[in-house]
């Protein structure tokens, strides 16, 4: 009987262990969106293109002339960051946070901007030929001699920014000047 006794409470016990492991030890790994892996390749090599940088924390940081083209920065923070002359054509910055960035010179063809938060960015000269900037907030972002044409900036906030200074804009879309 002593033994038996023995044997089912070391089978709860390990019924227990395994159940708490299960339900505590996940809650507490870290879960990132964006790849470790991509992220240490950025900040070794200064490139990382068809990388997943998504929900990533890279403000403060230099990345000048990066070779991001066709990147998930979706969600990333950037703010205060100099992406100026970055390649970022193709890649995905919806809802990235890019306050005050230096994009001056950056390249972003056909990039996803949509709901990007871009207040005070500096995209002077940028290359943005038919990216979508849908519901992006662009307050009193530089774009002088930005390139636009067929850009999309239905529903972007305008006010304060240098839209009328950007190159193109006669042929961009759903763009509604500030008053």
């Amino acid at each position: 009987m002593k033994h038996l006794t023995k044997k089912i409470v070391t089978a709860i016990s390990i019924v227990f262990l395994a159940f708490f492991s299960i339900l505590i030890i996940p809650a507490h790994a870290p879960a990132f969106a964006f790849s470790p892996a991509d992220v240490n390749t950025l900040m070794t090599t200064g490139d990382c293109p068809d990388c997943d940088l998504s929900e990533a924390d890279l403000h403060d940081k230099d990345l000048s002339g990066a070779k991001l083209y066709r990147s998930n920065l979706s969600g990333a923070k950037l703010y205060r960051s100099n992406l100026s002359g970055t390649s970022l054509s193709g890649a995905n910055l919806s809802g990235a946070s890019l306050s005050t960035a230096n994009l001056s010179g950056a390249y972003l063809q056909k990039a996803n901007l949509t709901g990007a938060y871009l207040q005070k960015a500096d995209l002077s000269g940028a290359v943005l030929y038919g990216a979508n900037l849908t519901s992006a907030a662009l307050y009193g972002a530089n774009l002088t001699d930005a390139k636009v044409k067929s850009t999309d900036f239905t529903g972007a906030k305008l006010k304060g920014s240098s839209i009328t200074a950007a190159i193109g804009l006669e042929d961009a879309i759903g763009v509604d000047l500030p008053e």
